[in-house]
């Protein structure tokens, strides 16, 4: 199987909704001669020792027999879950960006292998006291697989906003996959979510009940019935038996020719770097070009990352060749023990370019069809916490070169970090191990790119700030963040709140105050929403 790279997703949909804020023959065989006797387990681990990962790589307490999304056999062979977890230990040592500040702990104290994982990790924090590490995570390698390569996923092909994760808890409709069972149903965006499989969504804080909604927001499989009811942004309420299923992703969404003073604007909403985005992100621009487009409003609030190669790609068709011309989109930067060479490829560490042209993914290399490009000196953006990654590599890359990005919404995510994604006996593992820089060697904006109208640092940005409005559809010009986009656009300065900032409608439920029934963020912490998969840079890279 191939490994991926990826700039610091998220993609699984990993759920963290808590209670509390939380045979054999019988011929005799012969005696061994002089046996030597295998020292116990324990022995093996030394404090501030590391023995090379090759050690214990692949060396499996399940070994897998079949073959991976290439059709190649894995590499797997017998071993125990304290080889992988003893993998673990020496990769994280090697490779993670913060790997003096993991505190080493002997693997024979935690009995799962995932345990052991979560805890090889930085319990520093920034500026700001958040995480520093918020995106150490991990997923079983056949579904990183499937999503990676199709697009598709498991569910009702809902996207969640949470807007509230305590009692009374606010989860809202984003967005709806157009061939899912959601779509068909009729939900839609701003529909708030009142009870599960007969469960009170916004107040329970029984244990058993938050297990179950638990369960029932993230089924395990498909042809899984769950009984939901809504409350609408008009107050009335929908009854919907939603069957999970396999859906695939739209990427490229709601693409439109806006016509203003200032002239004709492009919007379009882009929610995921992923391969098969690639084509019908092309087409909008070259539509854009064909309808004499001047300027670009760019819908990225749910974009949570993906190939770091498509984001150089769309630098290139916004800024053009004149501003791109040797100059770099992103260098990665790795930890101290790895200053000239790529450890997770084991060349020479280059810039990635701003990208010109397509990229066939089957063969990992560049086609002969040159990107459509707008030329354009300035875009505005449109982001939020879910704008993450390749996101903010997009942002950063087009600042490294001055073109000038105007914010309008939020302030994204915060993750300038990187990874490549690693299989090891069926679990594919994500943890920190490079920082991207733009051409002029800016990178830290681990408290993520905030919208000002008067910015001082450099992870601060022209805009204006705008709270998401889920009371229109996305890309209708009165919907709060787009009008906003277009107001600044045409008058140089930011609306007035009270034109800009409608949110989702209020809970009719009433509050409660019991501490119990927290729900923390369960939006997918894989490499859609919190991480982003970019392909073999070295080998397109060595194209340009």
């Amino acid at each position: 199987m191939k490994t991926v790279p990826l700039l610091a997703s998220t993609i699984l949909f990993t759920l963290f909704i808590s209670a509390c804020g939380g045979g054999g023959g019988s011929a005799p065989r012969p005696s061994p001669v002089n046996p030597t006797p295998k020292p116990p387990a324990e022995s093996r681990w030394t404090a501030g020792v590391f023995p090379d990962e090759s050690e214990f790589k692949d060396k499996c307490a399940v070994v897998r027999t079949t073959n991976d999304i290439d059709g190649n056999p894995y590499p797997d062979t017998l071993g125990t879950s304290f080889d992988e977890k003893m993998w673990l230990r020496s990769w994280s040592n090697n490779t993670y960006l913060w790997y003096d500040e993991i505190r080493d702990r002997n693997p024979d104290d935690f009995a799962r292998t995932l345990d052991y994982f979560d805890i090889l990790v930085t319990e520093q924090r920034t500026a700001s006291g958040a995480q520093k590490d918020n995106f150490h995570f991990a997923q079983p390698t056949e579904e990183f697989e499937s999503f990676s390569e199709t697009g598709s996923s498991s569910g009702y092909g809902i996207n969640w906003a949470f807007i509230s994760s305590t009692p009374p808890r606010n989860l809202t409709i984003s967005t709806i996959e157009a061939d899912s069972p959601s779509s068909e149903q009729g939900l839609q965006r701003g529909d708030r979510l009142i009870s599960i499989n007969g469960i009170d969504f916004v107040d329970s804080s029984v244990d058993s009940d938050v297990d179950a909604i638990n369960a029932a927001l993230r089924p395990s499989e498909d042809a899984v019935e769950t009984e939901f009811v809504f409350e609408r942004v008009d107050g009335s309420e929908i009854n919907v038996t939603l069957t999970s299923g396999t859906f695939s992703t739209s990427f490229v969404n709601n693409a439109k020719v806006i016509d203003t003073n200032a002239g004709r604007v492009g919007y379009v909403r882009f929610d995921g770097f992923q391969r098969p985005g690639q084509t019908p992100l092309i087409n909008t621009f070259q539509q854009f070009i064909d309808e004499n487009v001047t300027e670009l409003v760019l819908d990225i609030r749910y974009n949570g990352g993906g190939l770091v190669a498509m984001s150089a790609q769309l630098g290139y068709m916004i800024a053009g060749p004149n501003q791109t011309n040797n100059r770099n989109f992103e260098t990665f930067q790795f930890n101290d023990k790895h200053p000239t060479i790529d450890p997770l490829t084991g060349d020479v560490i280059r810039p990635v370019p701003f990208f010109d042209r397509e990229i066939d993914w089957e063969s990992g290399r560049f086609t002969n069809n040159t990107l459509p490009n707008l030329g354009l000196t300035r875009v505005y953006v449109i982001t939020t916490e879910d704008t993450c990654s390749a996101s903010e590599s997009l942002i950063n890359g087009l600042r490294g070169i001055d073109v000038e990005v105007v914010q309008i919404g939020g302030t994204t995510c915060g993750k300038p970090f990187g990874f490549q994604a690693t299989d090891n006996c069926g679990t594919t593992y994500f943890t920190i191990q490079f920082q991207g820089v733009n051409d002029k060697g800016f990178g830290e904006f681990s408290d993520g790119f905030k919208p000002l109208s008067n910015p001082q640092f450099d992870d601060e940005l022209p805009g204006c700030e705008v709270n998401d409005d889920f009371t229109k559809s996305l890309g209708d010009e009165n919907e709060g963040m787009l009008s906003a986009a277009l107001f600044k656009l045409n008058n140089g300065t930011c609306p007035t709140a009270t034109n800009a900032t409608t949110t989702a409608h209020a809970s009719k439920k009433s509050s409660s105050t019991n501490s119990k029934g927290d729900i923390f963020d369960t939006r997918y912490r894989s490499f859609l929403l919190e991480n982003s998969i970019y392909t073999e840079l070295e080998t397109l890279d060595s194209q340009q």
